[in-house]
């Protein structure tokens, strides 16, 4: 399907006047202009939930896809025994452009669809030069479309390298060249989320973490600088900037753990507002479920048999320190149909029919009955406060050299949490190795631990089975494909290898 830019714009604009869009040889005559929409008061704080409805994109989008991508990394898995699972080819590190398309088109378009919605929240909407009440009320819902344009770009240059610079609305055009990544994030990313920190407000405008705040900006800040300074920027100078952005979080004193790793992943605890950040809040009663149904329960589960799609990695299950956070995490023992007396009985994943370990982080999202919907409810965490004490330790160590007493504070504060192994090293290098593998266990099946592998180039040393053959290691690079209708509409040169 091949969707343009000016697409985008133009359905936009009919969905958020009513209007419809037949004649393209008309002018408009019925409809208001974009300028003139979002100049009506309270046009912009109607319009900016649709950008989180974007991003979830009826669960097809950033939940669902970005799972999907992250089979390539080493904590999940994909079914063995299922039939002409299209999975496999992301899972062994080749992807295949024909054979993956929706995986590569809908990330694309859901991102191209945040930023063109965010820039038009961000051009169109007026904003007076005083310091009134309604003018700060106004500044924090353009910042709500800063922080998304930023998060969608930062996704965008993950996941696909170089992307159009989409600044203004009136700029989109199909002729457009692709940027490069350290354009994006100095001339993008980091400034829209510099504006974002400077308007969003200390407490969100939900009441919850479903809207950004200036913190939900700083850590998504300090994710960019993290990532800016590993592959394939290497600018290791962002280090001390993610180290300083985390601390300024730490002390505002704002955030903590929640008492135990379980509490994180119950239904009650969703809207608590203390260690998620910024979310995505799903409610199958409000029609935004989550994924988090039928997906990670096994096809012999008895008597709501789930899909399969995901296990967790057998190696990775294997490493895993024995404290809350595995025991929560995981299921190893389920109810099968008895083959003799039609009855259930209990197995261990070893006698199961795929023999992994299931995924049951998210049991409770489907009111402590897993598998027996394909939707539930919860979040989809995109930060917390976790985040903040692991990228601190991570970063204040490899931008100082050293380990100070507050990187170690920050690590042993998740560890002890999850009643976990502590560590006690002040060696810089086992120290940094021992907060890598932290975060692989505490952000478990949170769609995060590909990037991580990338952005400090640990593909091959985590998966060295499907390494040498593998698609990324041949082209040097590790991005999808930009999809094909997009490079047919635009001549861009797709990314090396498609």
């Amino acid at each position: 399907m091949k969707i343009s830019i000016y697409k985008i714009i133009l359905l936009a604009v009919c969905i958020l006047t009513g209007s419809s869009c037949v004649d393209l040889s008309q002018g408009p005559k019925s409809f208001l202009s974009e300028e003139d929409y979002f100049a009506i008061d309270g046009a912009a704080e109607k319009s900016v939930p649709g950008l989180y409805w974007k991003l979830w994109k009826g669960n097809y989008a950033f939940n669902c896809r970005l799972m999907r991508l992250n089979v390539q990394a080493d904590d999940i898995i994909v079914s063995p025994t299922k039939p002409g699972n299209l999975l496999n080819n992301i899972a062994n590190l080749s992807p295949a452009l024909m054979a993956n398309n929706p995986d590569f088109s809908n990330l694309w378009e859901n991102f191209m669809e945040v930023i063109c919605e965010s820039n038009r929240l961000i051009a169109y909407t007026p904003i007076a030069n005083d310091n009134s009440k309604k003018t700060l009320k106004v500044k924090a819902i353009v910042g709500e479309a800063y922080f998304m344009r930023a998060l969608a770009y930062l996704y965008t240059v993950r996941i696909f390298g170089d992307a159009p610079m989409l600044i203004h609305p009136k700029e989109a055009a199909v002729d457009m060249p692709r940027e490069s990544v350290e354009s994006i994030y100095t001339k993008m990313i980091v400034p829209s989320l510099e504006r974002a920190m400077e308007w969003l407000p200390e407490v969100s405008r939900t009441g919850d973490s479903g809207s950004p705040t200036k913190w939900a900006a700083k850590a998504c800040l300090a994710d960019a600088y993290m990532s800016m300074a590993g592959w394939p920027l290497h600018k290791t100078e962002c280090y001390e900037k993610a180290m300083n952005l985390s601390l300024e979080i730490i002390n505002s004193n704002r955030y903590e753990l929640m008492g135990d790793y379980a509490s994180l992943w119950k239904e009650e605890n969703k809207a608590d507002p203390r260690e998620f950040i910024f979310t995505l809040q799903h409610s199958v009663a409000n029609k935004v479920p989550s994924q988090y149904g039928k997906s990670f329960y096994p096809i012999d589960f008895y008597p709501n048999a789930g899909w399969a799609d995901y296990y967790g990695d057998l190696e990775f299950f294997n490493s895993y320190p024995n404290d809350d956070r595995k025991k929560w995490n995981y299921m190893t023992e389920w109810q099968v149909q008895d083959p003799v007396t039609k009855e259930g009985r209990i197995i261990s994943y070893t006698e199961s029919n795929d023999k992994l370990p299931a995924i049951s982080k998210y049991y409770d999202y489907d009111n402590g009955q897993p598998s027996k919907s394909q939707l539930s409810n919860g979040v989809t965490s995109i930060y917390r406060y976790a985040d903040v004490l692991l990228t601190y330790a991570e970063a204040s160590v490899l931008a100082k050299g050293i380990v100070d007493d507050l990187a170690l504070e920050c690590l042993n504060k998740v560890q002890n949490r999850a009643n976990s192994i502590v560590t006690l090293t002040k060696d810089a290098k086992e120290f940094e190795e021992a907060v890598f593998n932290e975060k692989g266990w505490e952000f478990f099946a949170e769609m995060r631990r590909w990037f991580d592998l990338v952005r400090k180039e640990k593909v091959g040393a985590v998966r060295p089975q499907v390494w040498n053959n593998s698609f990324y290691k041949a082209q040097g690079h590790y991005y999808f494909p930009i999809p094909q209708g997009e490079i047919d509409l635009t001549n861009w040169n797709n990314n090396k290898g498609y």
